[in-house]
């Protein structure tokens, strides 16, 4: 297995260098690692020429197990240098049909794992959000792609500090110890499915059950009857609905 950690900073060894050098560090031993600094590189994209920097990204992606996307936060997104290097990589993860719906490519089933840095506290970036973008811009490039997402990490709290946050260290090293162990197919589809009914079951049977005490609207002795079929016509309804936009109109697996 080989893990290719991408780094978008304008400094190797900043915070978010750091936390990237974390999660490579808990890597097992057994593990190929290689780091990838796109300052390094002068990326253009394609124009009908050779391109021969693209062609050796191309190939380091390709030889590639797991990518880790690493960018800070610049004015609420992903830096320049990481969205330049996906832009420029567009047309090599992904194939367009005539209808114009992007399709996976040859990176379909490769994992990743997203991580970025902003300035604002963990609180702050709780209710702001600062770092949301950030990840919905490589969420949507990866798995537009095909790859599969392993988790993401914010080491917030950057301004004014001169070394990375201990238990964010920490948390790095643990996910590099954990990408070892990855699941070869994204297998999840059916876990979210029964999460989702789940949910929807004790929404509702709240729900009902509020109405049942306060108004009595189910006095004729069949709410359990009223309730099973409710949640059933709502689950169906709900999942064919989330289906229908996720696999079969957007097509990202």
């Amino acid at each position: 297995m080989k893990v290719l950690g991408i780094l978008g900073a304008h400094k190797k060894d900043g915070f978010t260098g750091q936390y990237l050098a974390a999660i490579a560090k808990g890597l097992p031993a057994n593990i190929d690692y290689e780091l990838l600094y796109l300052a390094e590189y002068t990326i253009k994209p394609d124009t009908g020429q050779p391109n021969p920097v693209l062609d050796q990204l191309e190939k380091k992606l390709q030889e590639s197990d797991i990518w880790i996307m690493a960018t800070p936060t610049y004015w609420g997104t992903l830096s320049g240098l990481m969205k330049n290097f996906l832009d420029c990589m567009r047309p090599r993860m992904v194939r367009m049909t005539k209808a114009a719906d992007t399709l996976p490519a040859q990176f379909k089933d490769k994992h990743y794992l997203s991580l970025t840095t902003c300035f604002q506290s963990s609180l702050e970036n709780f209710f702001v959000g600062i770092t949301d973008d950030t990840f919905k811009t490589i969420d949507r490039a990866l798995t537009g792609a095909g790859l599969i997402k392993v988790t993401e990490i914010v080491g917030t709290g950057t301004w004014g500090t001169k070394q990375p946050d201990p238990a964010n260290l920490a948390l790095c090293e643990h996910w590099g110890a954990k990408l070892a162990t990855k699941q070869k197919k994204d297998d999840n589809t059916v876990k979210r499915y029964i999460q989702l009914f789940c949910m929807i079951a004790v929404m509702a049977l709240i729900t009902m059950g509020l109405q049942q005490l306060i108004f009595g609207v189910f006095a004729n002795g069949k709410f359990w009857i009223t309730y099973a079929t409710f949640v059933i016509i709502f689950y169906v309804l709900l999942a064919s609905i989330l289906h229908f936009f996720t696999f079969l109109r957007h097509r990202r697996r």
